[in-house]
Order: C-alpha cells, then structure tokens, then sequence
C-alpha cells in the first residue's frame, strides 16, 4: 500500500481538499523507523502531487519545493485533511487536523 485511504474529496477551479487516513500497513513505514513509525516527509510531497494531478493541469514536471514544513510528527492511522492550492507560482499544500498543521510548503513545476 503506498497511499492514503482517501475517506472525502471536494474541488473546485484552485482547490482540493481531501479527508485522509494513514493505514499502519503503508509500505512507507517498513524501517522509518523501527519501533517508531512515522510517515516520511517525501512521501507526504510525493502525496500531494499525485493527489493534486487529479485536479489541476500543468503539473506534470516539478521543479523543486518551495517553504517545505515538517511542523509535527505523522503516526499509522492518523485522520488529516489535505489542503491543496493551484495558483500560477505552483501547488501549495497543508496537512492538518483540528489540533495543528503538520506540514506545509509549495511544489514549484517547470513551465511548458
């Protein structure tokens, strides 16, 4: 398993929200770390540019991350929102709960 089980989605022209939950069996956690799973920051970009290519056009080649944010540890079965932004300077994301965010930052794409 290598996403979020996705539990609600709603979009419009410059958004996407997404309700997610980490399952304990994601494949992500295998040795980070043993004994102490916690869902790595890469995976968490990886996440919200396969989420956000569901939505939005021109994201096809990324270009780097902008602003990138761990601000709280992500543990197996974690309820959190993703937040998703497309304007013209790239793809802004945000995960949180009713508690705090847990990261945030922007993925920058090449122009085509």
């Amino acid at each position: 398993m290598l996403l979020p089980e996705i539990l609600s989605s709603t979009a419009d022209g410059s958004s996407a929200t997404y309700r997610i939950r980490i399952p304990p069996a994601l494949e992500h956690f295998k040795g980070h770390f043993p004994g102490f799973p916690i869902l790595p920051g890469i995976v968490q970009l990886d996440w919200a540019v396969r989420l956000g290519r569901r939505h939005f056009a021109g994201l096809e080649d990324s270009a780097g991350v902008d602003n990138f944010k761990c601000q709280a540890l992500v543990f197996p079965d974690a309820a959190l929102t993703l937040e998703l932004r497309r304007d013209e300077t790239g793809l802004h994301f945000r995960y949180y709960d009713a508690q705090r965010t847990y990261s945030s930052g922007k993925i920058l794409f090449a122009a085509r």
